[in-house]
């Protein structure tokens, strides 16, 4: 099957249906065939609406992956043209993005028979033998890389000088404004724009082309820039309308490594989450385990994959005794190297032979990598380990368990690669639409999790009833799903952590410890020299059993009371929200700030009855409804 439609397609949209529904109030768009905008579509056109009578031309739209993007940015151009502010359209897209988002024509034009559109004619242009004998075209879809070669540098020129034209940006947090892509694009004239992004921001904290900003004031007096959407649907509000996005559950799984000290002799033993802890930052952590091979090992491996198949494996039960005789569940593993991904897969296919699985990287033949992507998005291959060669872009619904086993942490990318997991599948039921996402231990990627899991349930809480009062949620499965799974490879313990609802906001629910009677040391790895030293006086001698004991309950007071404040810290940071101009991210960096002015420490530094203290001026906070 070709990438694009037929290279000579142009497609034409003709107005034949009954009008259905009038009812939207957007200029030159009439719903028809029983079509519905979601809410979070309809606000944002509404707003981009009057925005474009007032003469504003600049403009981003945030909505989460899977939210409809594509309709957006189609019905944005419809209402552009009925207000006679532009005659044409060009549709920017990541190359990666054309197969599932555009390349399909039919697609495409159902989606304007759907918004009344008047009759349009488009194509997909990612080379010059298509573009140039479709000059006349109203709408083209191209791609960055293509914008930015000599020729479709040269031909888009000279469509944009044809008529008045809009751009669309589609995941224009590619699109940096210092980089060449941004450099091609503003030798075009454009009219107006609309930049669309589920995350819009970038690792390398780069500026956006074509995303208007706001600079504020920061708490420690610095000044931050910020996109300025001009609507923003969250993950809260995706799970509020439901049937968009799975919910989630995340395990967590930890290690204790023993590091040796060659000049002493002295063996100390250390968590992977408290190593972390004990480095100068998480790159030092990562360079010295990468150069002992620790994500290399076979307990690594056994401890993050095994638990990820036995989840697989059930829920593929489940869904067989269901009676689906459809699309099963699928699994993504994502692989720090070809190297690591080869290791897994080999470990994938030595412990669970009869699952279906497969590798795609750069090193893989394009041909074979093609084929290989292919067979998973058909549902040919049940699980594929690969290296960053699924990301946004490649929608394939059925993916329901996700392994993380790469070293990316930065919020962006880690959420383009969560959301791959957690589109809504509707060939599943509701209580099958949950992605399970295995990692290992590691501060930053944890907070992240932690987030995507409070999102999900406000944006349940939020869920309105229908009418008659039926929930829209289908799902007669308690909400508070199974959120935090911790698993020791040397004691064979876990932990699970959930949050609830108290009092219209978060608080974590008791930790619940299940140990196995084993304590023996057998599955910790042993770390022999290393450049990296760790203090005994921070770790207890496995042997000396009251000690452990000891240890592990402090350990579970400080990990509690960190989880309260946290909790304590998401809560006022919506109260002072409600009262602020300042979104909720940008409340809570200020609160951070403000602990750590008046604390003198981090919240991962501080002891139990410096918690205490913290939990306390939290409370204050929220009573006082400010930072005192």
């Amino acid at each position: 099957m070709s990438l694009f439609p037929s290279e000579d397609v142009l497609t034409q949209v003709p107005i034949t249906q009954p009008l259905e529904d009038s009812s939207t109030l957007l200029p030159g768009i009439t719903l028809r065939e029983g079509f519905r905008l979601r809410a979070g579509q309809y606000a944002f056109l509404q707003k981009l609406a009057d925005a474009l009578r007032n003469g504003n031309m600049s403009h981003l739209g945030v909505f989460v992956p899977g939210y409809g993007k594509t309709i957006t940015a189609l019905a944005s151009f419809v209402m552009a043209k009925h207000l006679n502010i532009v005659e044409k359209l060009v549709v920017f897209v990541p190359r990666g993005n054309l197969r599932d988002q555009y390349a399909d024509a039919r697609e495409l034009a159902t989606v304007f028979r759907h918004l009344g559109a008047p009759a349009l004619t488009f194509c997909v242009a990612d080379s010059e033998r298509t573009f140039l004998k479709n000059l006349h075209t109203d709408i083209i879809i191209t791609t960055y890389q293509y914008a930015s070669g000599k020729g479709g540098n040269e031909a888009l020129k000279r469509f944009c000088t044809g008529a008045a034209c809009m751009f669309v940006f589609d995941e224009v947090h590619h699109l940096s404004e210092d980089g060449s892509w941004a450099g091609s694009i503003t030798q075009f004239p454009f009219v107006c724009s609309v930049a669309l992004s589920g995350t819009p921001m970038r690792s390398d904290n780069k500026s956006l082309f074509g995303v208007p900003t706001e600079t504020r004031m920061a708490a420690d007096g610095k000044q931050i820039q910020f996109y300025t959407p001009l609507h923003e649907t969250l993950l809260r509000d995706a799970h509020a309308e439901g049937r968009i996005l799975k919910r989630v559950a995340v395990h967590i799984i930890d290690y204790t490594v023993k590091l040796k000290n060659t000049d002493t002799g002295e063996i100390v033993e250390l968590s992977l989450d408290k190593l972390s802890k004990e480095a100068a930052s998480s790159t030092e952590v990562d360079a010295f385990l990468a150069r002992k091979k620790l994500r290399f090992h076979e307990v690594y491996l056994d401890a993050l994959l095994r638990p990820a198949f036995e989840r697989f494996t059930e829920k593929r039960r489940e869904l067989a005794s269901a009676g689906k005789n459809g699309r099963q569940h699928q699994m993504l593993v994502i692989a720090m190297s070809n190297k690591h991904a080869e290791a897994m897969l080999e470990y994938v296919k030595a412990h669970f032979p009869d699952v279906r699985s497969g590798r795609i990287g750069q090193d893989v033949a394009e041909d074979e990598r093609e084929r290989l992507l292919q067979d998973y998005r058909e549902g040919r291959l049940d699980v594929m380990v690969q290296v960053d060669m699924i990301g946004e872009g490649t929608d394939i619904k059925p993916i329901s368990v996700i392994v993380k086993a790469d070293l990316v942490r930065a919020l962006s990318k880690t959420m383009q690669q969560i959301f791959r997991g957690m589109r809504y599948y509707d060939g599943f039921s509701e209580e099958a639409n949950v992605c399970d996402i295995y990692a290992s231990n590691d501060a930053a990627l944890v907070q992240i999790l932690e987030w995507i899991s409070e999102e999900e349930q406000l944006g349940v809480t939020l869920r309105k009833p229908r009418n008659g009062g039926e929930s829209r949620s289908h799902t007669s499965a308690p909400q508070q799903a199974e959120l935090w799974q911790l698993t020791s490879v040397e004691n064979q313990s876990i932990e699970t952590h959930g949050l609830t609802l108290f009092d219209g906001y978060l608080r974590p629910t008791p930790v619940l410890k299940r140990s196995s009677k084993k304590q023996a040391v057998q599955g910790a790895l042993l770390f022999r020299g290393g450049s990296m030293q760790a203090n005994s006086n921070t770790v207890t001698e496995a042997s000396n059993q009251a000690d452990t004991a000891l240890h592990l309950n402090i350990a579970e007071r400080e990990r509690s009371l960190r989880q309260e404040c946290s909790a304590l810290a998401a809560r006022l940071a919506r109260l002072l929200e409600s009262t602020t101009a300042a979104d909720s991210r940008t409340m809570i960096s200020s609160i951070h700030s403000a602990a750590i002015r008046r604390f003198a420490k981090t919240q991962e530094q501080m002891s139990i009855p410096e918690l205490l203290k913290k939990q306390e001026w939290l409370e204050q906070c929220i009573a006082a409804r400010r930072i005192i």
